[in-house]
């Protein structure tokens, strides 16, 4: 890994990263001998380039079995890329759509429920496009199908609004679906859809059924409805509950909730369990709850129209589109984010394979048009041993480059370099550059450099080092560890 001081020379200096001069000319080999600093492994900051096409497995089908659902992360030959095909359907793209619902039209009745319960799995933490539900709000009004059912759940989170609730709650949309529309979510603005029987119905099977966590998450979701009519259906279905453990599960969500009978309930489990979150946060004073809970003001309109002048200004030209009411802060990162210039992201990942090319596409997309078109690919380690090759498909070109096996972080010099290598090819005058967060976070803008350089001279922005993120993460997790292990007996 590099220090801070070399990857900020690294991000300063490197061709489409530069903030000032014309670009290094590259080596024979590919590398930007005259910009980066080098690894101890020069392979590991190499690009290398060579003619090919787009294999043929990125415009085939997608899987219409439950066992290909399953091995659909290590088929590289019959399907798509399964974060490639994933994107693709999250953003609304219709032909992406189209390839779904024929893949559904040809699943066996037997594998239906199986596939469709993959399909809700792979979508539930995904990012939708207005594209996107407006496709899906098309399927919502169409009769019974794998093909609805796969999408209703994250459609009723994430798309759902008022004029929507027939199609949710119609007897054969799926119960995740209707707990999804009546959660509380930042993204669906206005009112609390009207209490309904149907979730009295859905939030009564999953008290009773097996899954403790989803006992507990309905009832959290007819607490928080905060309608009479929600709220005594919880009391209702508390009061059903034969297991005590269960029952004292589901009356944590009386915390949330206007109800008497409920709060003494949740007192009396509280006494057996002391440790849970809801019951220690009613052991804090209430100015303390009422700090935890506040919420940040909002940034004055008229200083938020100057930032965004300002910005466009310097060359961002789509800053002008963004409604100032919908920025949540005055710094140039919020102005850059709303209008599509920035991409805040985590830097641990919390899974394997990591998906670099998500990432890769989400950066790219910063920098519209100047790299539409590039399909990216991540190649993981199997067994999570090795390094990772993260791909780029552009212009009859293939590029590759390796990017190191951080365990459950990105290697985000490694997605920045192939960025970097394909704004070179393309001759874009767009660059990328990493900015200070103080944390485990990173936020990456893509745009003009001119606009970038701008920014930069009169300190909007802060270059920061993706690197600090990473250590500030595991720091933060080595100091939890012994916390945990200095409770140990």
């Amino acid at each position: 890994m590099r220090s801070n001081s070399s990857l900020l020379l690294a991000l300063l200096l490197a061709p489409g990263l530069s903030s000032c001069g014309e670009p290094a000319a590259p080596t024979a080999s590919g590398d930007d001998a005259g910009a980066r600093v080098a690894f101890a492994d020069p392979s590991a900051t190499r690009v290398s380039v060579e003619r090919g096409p787009l294999p043929p497995r990125y415009t085939g089908g997608l899987p219409t079995s439950a066992a290909d659902m399953k091995g659909w992360w290590e088929d590289n030959r019959r399907f798509p890329p399964i974060m490639h095909a994933l994107d693709g359907i999250v953003s609304g793209d219709a032909g992406w759509m189209a390839r779904l619902r024929r893949s559904a039209e040809q699943v066996p009745a037997a594998e239906a429920a199986a596939w469709v319960g993959a399909w809700q799995d792979r979508l539930a933490y995904r990012t939708v496009t207005p594209a996107f539900c407006q496709s899906v709000r098309a399927i919502a009004a169409e009769p019974d199908s794998t093909l609805r059912r796969a999408l209703m759940p994250v459609f009723a989170k994430d798309c759902a609004e008022a004029a929507d609730a027939a199609a949710v709650l119609r007897a054969d949309t799926p119960d995740a679906a209707v707990l999804a529309y009546y959660s509380e979510r930042e993204s669906r603005p206005g009112p609390r859809p009207a209490f309904d029987p149907r979730l009295e119905r859905v939030a009564r099977a999953a008290m009773l059924g097996d899954d403790e966590g989803d006992a507990r998450a309905a009832a959290f979701v007819l607490a928080e409805l905060r309608q009479p009519e929600a709220t005594a259906a919880l009391e209702r279905l508390h009061a059903q509950i034969r297991d005590p453990a269960r029952a004292d599960e589901v009356a944590m969500a009386f915390a949330h909730s206007d109800s008497r009978t409920g709060m003494t309930q949740l007192n009396l489990a509280c006494a057996r369990r002391t440790d849970d979150p809801i019951c220690t946060s009613l052991r804090k004073p209430r100015a303390a709850v009422e700090a935890d809970d506040s919420d940040q003001t909002k940034p004055d309109a008229a200083k938020v129209r100057a930032r965004i002048e300002q910005l466009q200004t310097m060359g961002f030209s789509r800053v002008g589109e963004v409604d100032p009411s919908q920025v949540e802060r005055l710094d140039a990162e919020a102005v850059l984010m709303s209008a599509g210039y920035a991409h805040w992201f985590d830097v641990e990942t919390g899974q394997f394979p990591n998906a670099h090319d998500s990432l890769l596409r989400e950066l790219a997309a910063l920098v519209r048009p100047s790299l539409n078109g590039v399909v990216f690919e991540e190649v993981a380690p199997e067994d999570d041993e090795g390094p990772y090759q993260l791909v780029a498909y552009a212009d009859g070109m293939i590029y590759r480059t390796r990017a190191e096996n951080q365990g459950d972080w990105y290697d985000v010099d490694a997605v920045l370099r192939l960025l970097d290598a394909l704004l070179q090819a393309r001759k874009s005058q767009d660059r990328f550059l990493a900015l200070e967060t103080g944390d485990q976070t990173l936020i990456v803008v893509g745009g003009p450099r001119d606009a970038i350089d701008a920014a930069l001279a009169q300190k909007l922005l802060t270059p920061g080092d993706p690197a600090e993120a990473e250590r500030a993460g595991k720091a933060f997790e080595a100091q939890v560890l012994e916390t945990l292990k200095a409770k140990v007996p």
